[in-house]
């Protein structure tokens, strides 16, 4: 008797000593949406498909575009690499040719609504304040709902509902979303319906 009560105090000792266990790995990442009526979702961790942020910028005779997107893709290994993509942009056409601070970075995904913007570049405008969405299809046709190739539907729209920090050193958050617009290609069009996503954003210098 005194064994077994002596056991499972040491038992019962040894659970209160042991580490906290690690939290898990936040991967739920993906995004949804209708291309002309077909469902397609492309999730982190299903066949073969990542997601992760990255930046582009530019100057020209304007002024810095300041530019943070998301990307989903299969890995360069993939048999299908580069193809059945999306990525997600958000960009602003600044004034001045400061270096925007990571702050002003980390608002570009803030949550509200947006307008669909440009990142074509020219002489003349420097790109469109606003979010554009690039999407390659099976047959590696690029789509984009970028306004200078053509105007968006009085029906499109773009929102973020959640934008939080990380707590990563490799990227700065977790943003979620919801949209709908028209992407072209050569004269083509299609619509991207009921889309929803919920991605890591905003690249961090390593």
């Amino acid at each position: 008797m005194f064994s077994a009560i002596a056991t499972a105090l040491i038992l019962g000792s040894c659970n209160k000593d042991e580490d906290p266990e690690t939290p898990p790995v936040d991967n739920d990442f993906y995004v949804s949406f209708e291309a002309d009526g077909v469902e397609i979702r492309f999730e982190t961790g299903v066949n073969d498909y990542g997601n992760g942020p990255g930046r582009i910028s530019y100057l020209d005779g304007v002024g810095p575009l300041n530019s943070q997107f998301t990307y989903f893709s299969t890995s360069p290994e993939s048999a299908d690499y580069g193809r059945n993509t999306l990525k997600i942009q958000s960009s602003e056409v600044k004034i001045d040719s400061i270096a925007p601070t990571y702050q002003e970075t980390y608002q570009l995904f803030e949550t509200g609504n947006y307008n669909y913007g440009s990142i074509i570049e020219d002489s003349l405008t420097g790109g469109i304040n606003g979010v554009v969405i690039e999407y390659v299809d099976a047959d590696s046709t690029a789509w984009t709902s970028d306004i200078k190739v053509n105007a968006q539907e009085s029906w499109a729209s773009f929102a973020i509902t959640s934008h939080e920090d990380s707590g990563s050193e490799q990227y700065g958050a977790k943003t979620s979303g919801t949209f709908n617009c028209r992407v072209f290609n050569n004269g083509n069009h299609i619509d991207l319906m009921n889309g929803t996503f919920r991605a890591r954003t905003i690249y961090k210098e390593q």
